[in-house]
């Protein structure tokens, strides 16, 4: 009866521990370059974030979008490590809508698209052999005037770039 009673108790705990840490093991998904606070702020607004792994060494897109009324607003970063960085390093900066103006100070080389499109801004840079794209599109009439980098667009930027350092 005793070993009964001892291999129940035991059994109900490992029940109890089994419910208990399946709710905080669950990893929460989360952004390596940047947290929704942050983009919410730049957002002007609560973000809904999505994370997507590209590979297994980090690389991955996040995305957080705001919506107000019928305005969406949306902030995506993508990181991807180059096995070539002086070859692969080109089709990045081939997604680039319009021209480039080379940006100083983020990461080795980093270059605002011109002409991305009215109310999104593009980054485009690397950090060693990994490469980003920074898109923000602000929602109706939010957007910088043409040929501008807002400011916290090249903090994003700026962050991201410290970030892969």
């Amino acid at each position: 009866m005793v070993r009964l009673r001892s291999w129940l108790a035991m059994l109900l705990a490992v029940i109890v521990f089994a419910c208990l840490g399946a709710g905080s093991c669950r990893a929460e998904t989360h952004c390596l370059w940047l947290n929704a606070a942050t983009a919410g702020g730049v957002l002007g607004g609560e973000v809904e974030m999505s994370v997507t792994p590209l590979t297994l060494v980090g690389d991955e897109t996040c995305e957080f979008t705001r919506r107000e009324g019928s305005s969406v607003s949306m902030l995506r970063i993508v990181v991807h490590t180059m096995e070539t960085p002086g070859k692969e390093f080109a089709a990045y900066l081939a997604q680039c809508h319009g021209s480039t103006v080379p940006l100083k100070a983020i990461g080795n080389e980093a270059v605002q698209c011109l002409g991305a499109g009215d109310g999104e801004e593009q980054v485009i840079g690397r950090v060693r052999d990994r490469a980003f794209v920074l898109t923000i599109r602000r929602g109706v009439g939010d957007g910088a005037g043409k040929g501008q980098l807002r400011g916290d667009t090249r903090n994003m930027a700026e962050q991201v770039a410290g970030s892969l350092f």
